[in-house]
């Protein structure tokens, strides 16, 4: 049995054009072949649903024929170990249209596929001339130990694609580097290490015990306080960490951010707004740290601190907490016409999401769609006042007429899919590095100043009775950050949550100024302790993170947003997912082994504060009904059904479940399975309720045992039916 480790992140994979290209025994024109270059075959027996054409041409190349979603296809295996030095893949294709993204999944020959073992690649221009690839797969190799006789790759063909369209390969092998692929590389190892000496000193600073201390840090209307102790030898300042400036790189505490401290105990009282880099900046989103003097460099000697949120000042109408009525929830609503206010009443629904896009609504410039002004901090930004009226605050009135608790999910889109790119070029991480939605920039006055103003403009818009805001899911699905929330690949953890935090700590202080009942969830997906997907993190690792910065800088109310789908998404017999268990150490929770979750915020080192429960919401879970292209099937609609009641059962009984948002409300022909409560919403199904439609209406109320057993649902769950697991260490 091979050891596996984690996967490194992916930067390795470059698009190469002019590189030397492979060719087969067989081959169609130029280059020559190479004498120690392995040719691959794609496996046109295993194609599936996956591509809708692969067949084999006269002159020796591969045509692919795209299907309606997530094509990709698999090469055979090795028929010996590949030679150490091979780690390009590289052939010349052909494209009717561009591919967005590639992705490498590494099969093992004895363990199968793994999602964690993957590698994005780039993507590649639409071409009518053969046209040379190459992806280099060193680093992911060794990690996996991927290569040996049996050994099998996965080519993934891009996520935005036309269905129908078709692309060519030809000559493909796996080669060694050439000279300027081994250079990227070596420049890329070094540099992997610098990052590991950074995330490391993150690390060390979240572990160390220091003698002096911040002791409160509170924002009234016009002033911030912060009191603390010193203890040791030296000279002592207070230095204030703007979210900006990064705590990790500070040799020298500029003069600005340095105030002189007279007593090992004290309490500096300070103006609430500063002016930095020629913009107004509001000290309710600092950090705050002791420093020592040193020669030449301060030391820094103290846990940085955050604003206690207990002690932020209050500028809104004192809504109270929304407590739900029972866990029926529904995700991305809209309002699709006026069906929303009846599919809220007909299924009893206490919760919902909503998608929020604020890059799509918003401009640096007044004009045109632009009307709505928003002033802050000496600045004026303009939104699209009908769009947002349309799309958000619609939905917003329906669900507060309901009683209904909304979840926005923040999503910062790249600067191409922004509707001001001038804004979507400042809001993008520097080191972002493809994909549609990027980490928010927070590394200038003027970046951090845009994202506080569109926080702030939500905020104070969504905290009212009638149109309501009550938790924000920062951004989605962090564990594949390099997927969803995007700063770069091959970023180390504590580095990627560095930045996490200070995104989360900015939405979350500004939303609590407007509505202190305002509570923040980290999004995750359905990995545990394995990665759900190729570069991600663990799930585990990134609560752990959470759990030390809370108790480093302050704890504030967080919570996890979880995606509880199996495995295989699509299959609706949950009750029989694989790679779950009841234990602690499950790679993966699914809604079969939910009562993982729920011990987890049951554990007292990860409540707020050491007390209060972080109470779960299954932010985006469901259980499918077949891939996109089956047709509908009366055996697994009536699954789909019966796994959604034995997943009720389960979230109804645990209390560290607080809610289920279920995804999706209609089947969407771009998820790859369906997984709607009602069906296509087209000129063929047009929207008909599902099966699992009537369960979900029925769950949670009188009737619903009632109406479980009259469908059968026990029956075709079998032993497991209504089982509450204990979970081991």
């Amino acid at each position: 049995m091979k050891n596996h480790k984690l996967i490194l992140s992916v930067s390795a994979a470059v698009l190469l054009f002019g590189s030397a290209a492979c060719r087969p025994d067989n081959p169609v024109p130029d280059p020559d072949p190479t004498e120690n270059y392995v040719w691959i075959e794609p496996n046109i027996e295993r194609t599936g649903a996956h591509v809708a054409l692969l067949e084999k041409q006269d002159d020796g190349s591969y045509l692919i024929e795209l299907p309606a979603s997530d094509p990709y296809i698999y090469f055979f295996p090795f028929e010996e170990d590949l030679p150490g030095e091979n780690t390009v893949l590289a052939f010349e294709y052909k494209a009717e249209n561009a591919i967005d993204r590639t992705q490498c999944f590494f099969i093992d020959a004895e363990e199968g596929l793994n999602a964690a073992h993957a590698q994005d690649g780039p993507g590649a221009a639409a071409t009518d001339t053969w046209t040379p690839y190459s992806v280099r797969m060193k680093t992911a190799m060794a990690e996996f130990s991927w290569g040996e006789e049996g050994d099998y790759l996965r080519l993934d063909l891009g996520e935005s694609i036309v269905p129908g369209s078709t692309i060519r390969l030809r000559n493909i092998c796996i080669r060694p580097m050439n000279a300027s692929e081994q250079a990227e590389q070596d420049k890329e190892d070094d540099a992997a290490g610098e990052k590991d000496r950074y995330a490391q000193g993150i690390l060390d600073y979240l572990d160390r015990d220091y003698a002096s201390a911040i002791g409160s840090v509170s924002v009234g209307a016009d002033k911030v306080s912060v009191s603390g102790t010193v203890s040791g030898e030296g000279t002592f300042f207070l230095a204030e960490i703007p979210v900006f400036e990064d705590i990790f790189s500070m040799t020298v505490v500029p003069e600005q951010y340095r105030h002189e401290l007279g007593s090992s105990s004290f309490m500096v009282e300070l103006d609430r707004i500063a002016s930095y880099g020629g913009m107004d900046y509001d000290r309710l989103l600092s950090r705050w740290a002791v420093f020592r003097e040193g020669d030449g460099s301060d030391e820094l000697v103290s846990h940085a601190a955050y604003a206690d949120p207990d002690l932020i000042y209050n500028i809104g109408p004192d809504l109270p907490r929304i407590e739900l009525r029972n866990k029926k929830g529904l995700g991305g609503i809209v309002p699709r016409g006026g069906m929303l206010e009846q599919e809220i009443a007909d299924l009893n629904l206490s919760s919902a999401t909503i998608n929020l896009l604020p890059l799509s609504y918003m401009s640096l410039t007044p004009g045109g769609d632009y009307t709505v002004a928003h002033e802050y901090l000496g600045k004026t930004y303009y939104f699209n006042g009908a769009r947002i009226e349309a799309e958000i605050d619609e939905p917003l009135r329906i669900a507060s007429r309901h009683g209904v608790s909304v979840a926005a999910i923040l999503l910062i889109q790249n600067a191409a899919q922004s509707a001001d790119p001038s804004l979507g070029a400042l809001m993008q991480h520097p080191d972002y590095s493809g994909t549609l939605y990027t980490m928010p920039a927070m590394t200038t006055p003027e970046s951090v100043h845009a994202y506080a103003a569109m926080i702030d403009f939500f905020a104070s818009r969504y905290s009212a009775s009638d149109m309501r805001i009550s938790h924000w899911i920062i951004h989605n699905e962090i564990d594949g950050g390099v997927h969803w929330t995007n700063m770069g690949s091959d970023v180390p953890l504590a580095t990627y949550m560095d930045t996490y935090l200070k995104s989360m700590r900015l939405v979350y202080n500004i939303a609590h100024q407007y509505d202190p009942n305002a509570e923040a969830f980290v999004s995750l997906a359905h990995g545990w302790t394995e990665e759900a997907g190729g570069g991600w993190y663990k799930v585990t690792d990134i609560l752990d993170m959470m759990n030390r910065y809370s108790r480093a800088e302050g704890d504030f109310f967080w919570a996890p947003a979880y995606h509880s789908y199996g495995v295989a998404i699509s299959d609706p017999r949950i009750w029989l997912d694989e790679n779950v268990s009841y234990s602690m150490q499950s790679p993966n929770v699914s809604m079969r082994n939910l009562e993982v979750l729920d011990r987890w915020v049951k554990t007292p080192e990860n409540m707020y504060r050491g007390e209060i429960m972080r109470k779960v919401w299954l932010s985006e879970a469901g259980v499918g009904s077949g891939n996109t292209n089956d047709p509908y099937g009366d055996n697994t609609l009536s699954d789909q059904a019966a796994g959604f009641a034995y997943s009720w059962l389960k979230i109804q009984a645990l209390d560290g479940i607080e809610g289920l948002q279920w995804h999706n409300w209609f089947d969407s022909m771009e998820e790859g399975a369906k997984l709607g409560l009602r069906k296509y919403d087209d000129g063929t199904f047009n929207g008909e309720a599902k099966p699992v439609w009537y369960a979900y209406q029925k769950a949670g109320e009188t009737d619903q045992d009632e109406y479980f057993d009259s469908q059968g649902y026990a029956e075709t769950v079998g032993s497991d039916w209504g089982v509450i697991h204990e979970v081991t260490d």
